[in-house]
């Protein structure tokens, strides 16, 4: 069993029972000249047939997306699997944004494997993942609509608070003022992006939120029945 590594045009192949390490420095190299970046940022290994990646950085968060579409974030120190076919890992630091791609030879690429049999000591940290009342869950599938429809699982244009609160029976206060509530929940348990900081605009902060809450499986399509 083996997994490719591919770091721009460079291909490192890993077999079973090893492990590789990327960062600063390791066996990936990514950015030894970038003095922000941790000198071992991830390593990948294996466990019971199944690939995964440990997120070695003290503070940054690894951005996961697989063939499939679905996106997850893995905060320090948690541990995720790479059980689709490929997929890219995410990251960055200072200035700098980086991408290291992943290939599972031999795996058909549209029926990724499930991950079974996984010991307690490697199994996925769930990350910014909260209960949902009736009303909060209106609301994030009104708004992830659009993304939940398209297989690519890409956020585009979403609909204007005015419209979905209209489409739920709300007035627009009462839409913002749910919003605002939900995106300060998530932003407690360490979601970034949904704050109101300077410079990000009302438009990012929804655009990050359905990306979280379709990329955790908050919501799926099989609930789109529910809305109005």
């Amino acid at each position: 069993m083996t997994i490719h590594l591919v770091f721009i045009d460079e291909l490192t192949e890993v077999s079973s029972g090893t492990t590789a390490t990327f960062g600063r420095t390791g066996d990936i190299v990514v950015d030894d000249a970038n003095p922000y970046m941790h000198r071992t940022v991830g390593t990948v290994f294996d466990r019971d047939g199944v690939w995964w990646i440990a997120n070695n950085a003290k503070h940054a968060v690894l951005t996961i997306t697989g063939s499939t579409g679905r996106t997850s974030r893995l905060p320090p120190d948690a541990v995720g699997s790479l059980a689709e076919p490929t997929g890219v890992i995410g990251f960055e630091f200072g200035p700098g944004t980086y991408e290291l791609g992943w290939v599972l030879p031999g795996r058909d690429p549209l029926l990724p494997p499930m991950a079974e049999g996984v010991p307690d000591a490697a199994e996925t940290t769930t990350f910014g993942v909260i209960p949902l009342n009736e009303e909060q869950h209106l609301l994030v599938l009104a708004l992830a609509e659009s993304t939940l429809l398209d297989p690519s699982g890409a956020v585009g244009e979403l609909p204007a608070n005015a419209s979905v609160a209209h489409r739920l029976g709300w007035s627009t206060k009462k839409l913002d003022r749910k919003l605002d509530y939900l995106c300060a929940r998530l932003a407690s348990e360490g979601v970034r992006g949904l704050r109101g900081e300077k410079g990000f605009e009302a438009t990012d902060r929804r655009q990050r939120l359905v990306e979280h809450v379709v990329g955790t499986g908050m919501v799926n399509r099989t609930e789109l029945d529910r809305l109005p």
